[in-house]
């Protein structure tokens, strides 16, 4: 294979094709769709490919091709097959299948076209300022967040990439999906600017609300890296019972080994595998950060419930909470059954948004 920090293994002809569909996509996003429209389109798709994104890994899918961004060079499993076919052969039990490569393909392809759609929310923008007087409080013309999504993009884009070439090193696999996480936070307070009603105004003891809520959101991101932190691990089952751990409350862990970021998937810093304290460590972490993140955030929720103008904000927060907590304690319970599984990363990309959405309707509006 080619160096993998900078490798680009698609042939000429595919890589005209994949462009080309990018470039149409880009043109109907421009052309045919409203930027709100877009805006709210794109937030969809981005949660969707969280969610392909978690589906991916938790089917040990990430290295369904083990190259980028094309499958063994080419644009689709379907042209490698004979690639494939081998690579099964020679390890029939290992990441590679027709399956697990179209599953792979299939994340590739949504996140180049959500790519595609936030470069065309930018390039609506601009248009919009071109052909209007310039006007800093209308989000069409908005092109500050729509300028920073496109960098966040382009990065994530070389996470998505280095996941697969370094071969799912733990901090890389974290790190794209924190990216993920960012890009569906960013757009969907753009899509809140678009979605606002103007001259909404907020209670005045909403304003005390407001450091609570954006601390909030970032003991949420800090629950969500620790969650991104077991899955990159596979430490989900490292303690299948619940509210212990191995029978015990507090088990042996090692803190050390667990969370040193540069190391590779299964070993420590030192190149040995990693124990079973280690793992535990990991696991363990994420379901204390679960009770510390839930305590503050039903505290949060409640009270939002019951100020004027966001009660729909804290009950669709509370339901949230419960939901994602319910959804964990059925992955130590069920072994990590797919569908649970897939619907806890789900649930976090839901608690963020409604965390976004309430932090928007706090901070966009002068309290009255």
């Amino acid at each position: 294979m080619h160096d993998p920090v900078w490798q680009f293994s698609l042939q000429s002809l595919h890589a005209l094709v994949w462009g080309g569909l990018l470039l149409l996509a880009l043109y109907v996003c421009v052309r045919l769709l409203s930027l709100r429209a877009l805006v709210i389109a794109t937030a969809v798709c981005t949660f969707f490919l969280i969610v392909l994104g978690a589906y991916v890994r938790l089917t040990d899918a990430g290295l369904g091709c083990p190259d980028w961004p094309g499958c063994y060079g080419q644009l689709t499993p379907l042209h490698a097959d004979e690639d494939i076919r081998s690579a099964q052969a020679a390890a029939p039990s290992g990441p590679v299948s027709a399956p697990k490569a179209w599953r792979e393909m299939l994340h590739r392809y949504l996140a180049s076209l959500v790519g595609a759609m936030i470069l065309a929310i930018l390039l609506q923008g601009l248009i919009n300022r071109r052909r209007h007087r310039i006007d800093r409080e209308d989000p069409a013309q908005a092109i500050g967040l729509p300028l920073l999504l496109v960098g966040v993009v382009i990065l994530q884009g070389l996470f998505g990439k280095w996941t697969v070439t370094l071969l799912l090193k733990p901090a890389i696999v974290t790190l794209h999906l924190l990216g993920g996480m960012l890009i569906l936070a960013l757009l969907t307070w753009l899509a809140a600017r678009h979605l606002a009603l103007k001259g909404a105004q907020r209670p005045v003891d909403a304003r005390l609300l407001r450091p609570w809520a954006a601390l909030g959101l970032l003991i949420l991101w800090g629950q969500i890296a620790l969650g991104g932190w077991v899955s990159a691990n596979y430490a989900g089952l490292a303690c299948v019972d619940f509210p212990a751990c191995g029978g015990r409350l507090v088990p042996a862990m090692d803190f050390a080994h667990g969370f040193h970021v540069l190391r590779e998937l299964g070993m420590t810093a030192a190149g040995e595998p990693l124990s079973g304290e280690a793992l535990n460590a990991i696991h363990w972490a994420h379901r204390a950060g679960a009770l510390a993140t839930f305590l503050y955030l039903a505290f949060v929720g409640a009270w939002t419930a019951r100020t004027r103008g966001l009660r729909n904000h804290g009950l669709a927060l509370l339901a949230m909470l419960v939901l994602q907590v319910a959804l964990g304690i059925g992955n130590v319970l069920g072994m990590l059954p797919l569908p649970v599984a897939v619907a806890h990363n789900a649930g976090a990309a839901l608690l963020l948004a409604i965390l976004v959405m309430l932090n928007f309707a706090l901070y966009s509006e002068p309290a009255r």
